[in-house]
């Protein structure tokens, strides 16, 4: 069977493919941060608990981002939305149709979603009065993270190879998974570690404001998240050789040599992968910080330069039909610009609580 014959027609776009595009890395880049501060803060958190059951929460290392995880839970869902819409403008009748293939899967992420949110808070308002619920509520909330992460790298891989849709004719029970695939482990271990390596960096980040008000321990703590980043770096450029490594042999080589202009992006990304470290491993925060989010940027667009590469013989961005609509395109605009503004207020409203409250 010829896989291009089930590929739906895409629809039209009402502004150019490029600028969905655009918006699609900006906001996966702002979703994706939180995202790994909260999954990375609660795997850190759950070890630390086991590790000392009776740790204060204020004082400990991973206490810092503690008290944040709820909030940072909903921000981070709320952000994902964008992305999320974006590329089912641009991808619509890719990822729809990947989708029905994992339906059971996909559709369990909402209510599974939900508990984890409540087990965030559980964790939080019962660290003090029931240690064994707060540490089963944070386990709880850490293995529906790295379950949602599993079914969202299943159905962006599936996604972008529909050459393996023809399973449906064999399962149409919503229940395929495209764990066989050689880049599906290191695709979600490189999700995975990185949450670890951004969370210590966040932590640090925090303890860092910490040591301006004197906190006894917070120096010690800051080169504490310096360290748990660096490492978990370290291992992440591993991870990112082999999931290089991995790659289908033309989309591999389009990385290291092939498309010049791809190599080049890559080659970036990986310097500033390594400066990260070297600036961490020094005890430098906020130049570890700045390569942190230069390289996050650049893995981004390399991330959708490979998407690009896989469906370079099933379909291209110019090929999508323009049907401007301008007019709602610039409400749109307005509205999202209007968002960022409230949450961005919301946040310092939130930081300054935190501030009164000396957390």
């Amino acid at each position: 069977m010829d896989p291009t014959k089930l590929i739906p027609v895409p629809d039209t776009i009402p502004a150019p493919a490029w600028f969905f595009y655009l918006l699609d890395v900006v906001t996966f880049l702002l979703h994706i941060l939180v995202i790994n501060v909260i999954l990375g803060g609660s795997l850190l958190i759950f070890f630390s608990r086991l590790r000392n059951p009776n740790e204060n929460l204020d004082d400990s290392f991973s206490g810092a981002i503690a008290r944040k995880i709820p909030t940072g839970f909903a921000l981070g869902v709320n952000l994902g939305v964008a992305p999320l819409l974006f590329i089912q403008v641009i991808y619509g009748h890719l990822i729809y149709s990947s989708s029905v293939l994992m339906a059971v899967f996909w559709i369990l992420v909402i209510p599974l979603l939900i508990l984890a949110y409540y087990s965030a808070y559980i964790f939080v308002r019962k660290y003090e009065t029931s240690p064994t619920l707060s540490l089963v509520s944070i386990a709880i909330t850490s293995l529906i993270l790295l379950y949602i992460g599993f079914t969202y790298v299943n159905n962006l891989t599936l996604m972008v190879q529909p050459e393996k849709w023809g399973a449906y004719f064999n399962n149409s029970r919503g229940t395929i998974l495209n764990v066989s695939d050689p880049t599906f482990i290191p695709r979600y271990l490189h999700f995975v570690i990185a949450s670890i390596a951004i969370a210590g960096l966040f932590a640090s980040l925090i303890w860092s404001f910490r040591e301006k008000k004197k906190v006894a321990g917070a120096a010690k703590n800051i080169r504490a998240g310096l360290k748990i980043f660096a490492i978990a770096t370290c291992i992440q450029v591993v991870i990112g050789l082999w999931f290089l490594i991995a790659l289908p042999r033309d989309l591999m080589l389009a990385f290291m040599g092939k498309n010049l202009l791809y190599t080049i992006i890559l080659m970036v990304g990986i310097s500033l992968g390594i400066g990260s470290i070297v600036m961490a491993f020094m005890g430098k925060l906020i130049p570890t910080l700045v390569h942190l989010i230069a390289t996050m940027v650049v893995m981004v667009i390399n991330r959708v330069n490979l998407r690009s590469l896989y469906l370079d013989d099933v379909f291209k961005l110019e090929s999508l039909e323009l049907n401007p609509q301008y007019r709602v395109l610039t409400l749109f605009l307005v509205i999202f610009v209007a968002g960022l503004v409230i949450v961005g207020y919301m946040l310092k409203l939130a930081l300054a609580a935190n501030e009164r409250r000396g957390a």
